[in-house]
């Protein structure tokens, strides 16, 4: 009889710790679980965030690009400078920013004629004369900007004064710019039908847009 009660006991003592065992089980699991749950969950929040963050950043990239692309002109320099061709540069630019680079001025450059302090122009066309230029009397403002045809203006008689601009294409020019309004950089020119690159390059020192 005492041996059916310590048999009993025996049996019911492997019961009880049997189920503390699976309760425990389940506890560390329903944690760890719980833990896994709420790692997804950050993380995947996380993802948003960088995707929302970098998102934003694209489009803020996107807006400063367009910006500086509508801000920037385009500029002739030519006579005494390193490197002559249109340069360019932001619209808010002085004259002493497009020598930069142009290369700076050559030595036989006449050093205190051109106003490098002011801002240049869209469009515009800069000459840099040389110092025997300016002792000759060879060389003034008034005279070198009559000798540029405004391709904005000029009348087909002015327009055939160019170099390979027959009476047909100065009229193409005149009809081109009452088409599509004035043009803004003198190598706009370069859309009207029959005159490219070519041709634009032997009238490209003579031409001016105002």
């Amino acid at each position: 009889m005492k041996n059916k009660w310590y048999y009993g006991a025996f049996i019911l003592l492997v019961i009880v710790v049997g189920i503390i065992y699976v309760s425990s089980e389940n506890s560390v699991s329903i944690e760890v679980d719980k833990d896994t749950k709420d790692n997804v969950e950050y993380n995947a929040g996380a993802e948003d965030n960088n995707e929302e963050y970098n998102t934003d950043d694209e489009d803020n990239n996107k807006e400063d690009n367009a910006e500086e692309l509508e801000k920037t002109i385009y500029v002739h320099i030519c006579g005494e400078v390193v490197n002559e061709g249109v340069y360019t540069v932001k619209e808010d630019s002085r004259v002493y920013e497009v020598l930069e680079l142009a290369g700076g001025l050559t030595e036989e450059a006449a050093t205190d004629y051109v106003n490098l302090a002011r801002q240049v122009k869209d469009g515009e066309k800069i000459i840099f004369p040389s110092k025997e230029q300016m002792e000759t009397g060879e060389f003034c403002i008034d005279d070198a900007e009559e000798k540029l045809v405004n391709i904005n203006t000029a009348s087909i008689e002015k327009l055939t004064t160019l170099s390979g601009i027959g009476e047909s294409r100065a009229k193409l020019i005149i009809d081109y710019r009452e088409e599509h309004g004035d043009f803004e950089t003198i190598e706009d020119i370069m859309k009207v039908s029959g005159i490219k690159e070519g041709a634009f390059n032997k009238i490209k020192d003579s031409i001016i847009v105002k």
